[in-house]
């Protein structure tokens, strides 16, 4: 897929490569036919960049080349939707979405994550306080599954409650918004993001660079986000390795996913033409670097900072 831009002078193309996705989700991210997938993309590359060169525009050109997550390998599926059917929940979920119930819809993404909303007659979005009376023995069981690795439970915009089975619960604390938000990781009776202890007051610079040896990099900035975003699930879950989250109506049978918090999922490249200003941390800071590049403002208010 293309997508070509004007910026004054200035011409701006944006190229979506869809096929080491595809071909990583129907025959895992290290068959032949992947690495083919990637010898494609990197001919590509350097036809643009003869292109470039004899028209005599490489200098003044920056190409990026950047995944928006990774991939690792499925043995088992759950069955999520079931599961919450099996269990007395009336459930909607894709590709059945009229007909089976109000209590929760199951909307899985990437195969290794899954939000789910809950009672969904209600009007006004409800947050875990409002809702654990009745489905606390649900989340029980959720994190009995081996397919459950961790399980958010948005407090509020700026709270949000971590567990993990046999790690224990902590909270992820948002202060503020923007670059200039504060984070902290409170533990209440273990570390189910095993970050070593207590995190207090940390800007998303620090919290990246806690978080980044760790099994969960950046997690802290990521279930801030996701907790604040009204879009999220009033239940998150993050999949255990080797499970995914969906074992029916799948377009293409899954032998790797992603959208978990783990490292495989989480950590991804970026390949730059020219020199940078400082170490890229966040996918979320290739759109403010790319108006920078082009000599436009970056907007108040726009996530990421330009790496520029």
């Amino acid at each position: 897929m293309w997508a070509a831009l004007l910026a004054g002078n200035l011409s701006v193309l944006l190229q979506a490569l869809t096929g080491i996705d595809k071909t990583s989700h129907s025959e895992g991210h290290d068959a032949p036919v992947e690495a083919d997938a990637m010898r494609i993309v990197d001919a590509t590359v350097a036809e643009m960049r003869t292109g470039l060169e004899k028209q005599g525009r490489w200098d003044e050109t920056h190409l990026w080349i950047v995944s928006d997550h990774g991939h690792s390998p499925v043995t088992w599926h759950e069955d999520l939707a079931g599961l919450l059917h099996a269990w007395g929940h009336g459930t909607i979920s894709h590709p059945w979405v009229f007909g089976r119930g109000r209590d929760a819809a199951v909307m899985v993404s990437g195969n290794a994550m899954a939000h789910l909303y809950l009672e969904l007659d209600r009007r006004e979005r409800p947050w875990w306080p409002a809702l654990a009376a009745r489905w606390e023995e649900t989340v029980d069981l959720l994190l009995e599954r081996p397919s459950v690795d961790v399980l958010l439970l948005p407090h509020s915009e700026h709270r949000c409650e971590v567990r993990a089975r046999g790690r224990g619960t902590a909270h992820v604390v948002r202060q503020g918004t923007g670059r200039s938000a504060r984070l902290s990781y409170l533990p209440v009776d273990g570390d189910p993001l095993l970050l070593g202890g207590e995190i207090h007051d940390a800007d998303e610079r620090e919290a990246y660079e806690r978080c980044a040896p760790t099994d969960y990099p950046d997690s802290l900035v990521q279930i801030a986000h996701l907790a604040g975003s009204p879009r999220t699930g009033e239940i998150v879950i993050s999949a255990s390795r080797d499970w995914d989250l969906r074992s029916r109506y799948e377009p293409i049978p899954h032998v790797s996913s992603h959208g978990a918090l783990h490292r495989e999922h989480m950590l991804v490249p970026l390949l730059v033409s020219r020199p940078v200003a400082r170490a890229p941390r966040r996918t979320v800071d290739v759109m403010p670097s790319a108006l920078t590049a082009l000599g436009l403002p970056v907007p108040q208010g726009l996530d990421g900072e330009s790496f520029l």
